[in-house]
């Protein structure tokens, strides 16, 4: 396929270009696909006046949306760049900090699922956690283009991270859970028709319910993640304390309790750094009345 040759000639050109120039071309192409995509852009404006808390139309929220457009472009060179990144280049890259909550996590043998948004860079923050020596499972939906999927699952093996499809997944994040590993789940959007019902930025939201069933089912932590890139382009992963899972023997209550304690965590870290939160589709629907799926059943980030 054209595909798998035009990425490999993509990472040699970024691989190429120096930091110093890759990131602004990178930004400037995405604030060219900001005006040359009305729809998206409109959504753009939409989820960013609801989390600024202004109008869809304010100057503050199209300026984000446009600086968030930039800082996507940016995410998709690096995302480009890891399939040749040595483990050694991306542990320049990325600094983490509170480590020491997921040790402690480890330390009881059940695993722990790691929850984090669509914020800064979600894929890098998996491959960080791999290279700094800890077993991460990334659950993610497949791209469409097949030779592409294959490059991607390929390069992202290589640096020893672990893919679970998305189609099927949880036998296998009880497994991986068993083998006191970490699975990622990035849970801040959702668009099927089985979540749970919550609060997101003073509207009405529905969001996975993976994490917190899968952590009632297995008695994991849920240690909240996020990856925030600096000024320099860098990376400051930063590692929460375990959030507290509710565990009242009502599962619908439990459910819901959990995931808007997830939703506050989400809340704080977009709000801290706006445009890196990359959400260019719907959050906010008003159309959608779902229900809390039963834990054995959760339902899962398709992004």
């Amino acid at each position: 396929m054209i595909l798998v040759p035009l990425f490999r000639l993509g990472n040699w050109i970024i691989r190429t270009l120096p930091p110093r120039l890759r990131y602004p071309l990178a930004a400037l192409t995405g604030r060219c696909a900001f005006y040359l995509m009305p729809r998206r852009r409109r959504i753009a404006y939409e989820n960013y006046g609801q989390v600024l808390g202004v109008p869809w139309n304010d100057p503050l929220a199209k300026r984000t949306a446009r600086h968030a457009f930039g800082n996507y472009f940016k995410m998709i060179a690096d995302f480009m760049l890891m399939y040749s990144l040595s483990p050694e280049e991306i542990r320049r890259m990325v600094r983490p900090e509170g480590i020491e909550h997921i040790d402690r996590a480890l330390a009881g043998g059940k695993g722990a699922i790691v929850v984090t948004a669509h914020i800064g860079n979600w894929d890098m923050l998996a491959a960080a956690s791999a290279v700094y020596g800890y077993p991460i499972n990334a659950v993610v939906n497949e791209l469409r283009a097949g030779g592409i999927n294959d490059l991607v699952i390929t390069s992202r093996k290589r640096i020893g991270m672990g893919i679970i499809p998305l189609a099927g997944s949880l036998r296998n994040i009880i497994k991986a859970l068993a083998r006191n590993e970490l699975v990622a789940l990035a849970s801040d959007l959702y668009t099927g028709d089985r979540g749970v019902n919550v609060t997101f930025f003073n509207r009405p939201a529905t969001l996975p319910a993976g994490p917190a069933a899968i952590a009632l089912k297995t008695g994991v932590p849920i240690i909240p993640v996020w990856l925030r890139r600096q000024p320099d382009n860098l990376y400051v992963a930063e590692v929460e304390a375990a959030l507290e899972v509710s565990r009242t023997g009502d599962t619908a209550h439990d459910i819901q309790v959990t995931t808007e304690r997830i939703v506050q965590f989400f809340e704080r870290i977009i709000r801290r750094e706006p445009d890196q939160w990359l959400v260019f589709l719907r959050v906010w629907r008003n159309d959608q009345r779902p229900v809390s799926p039963p834990p054995m059943q959760p339902a899962l980030d398709p992004s």
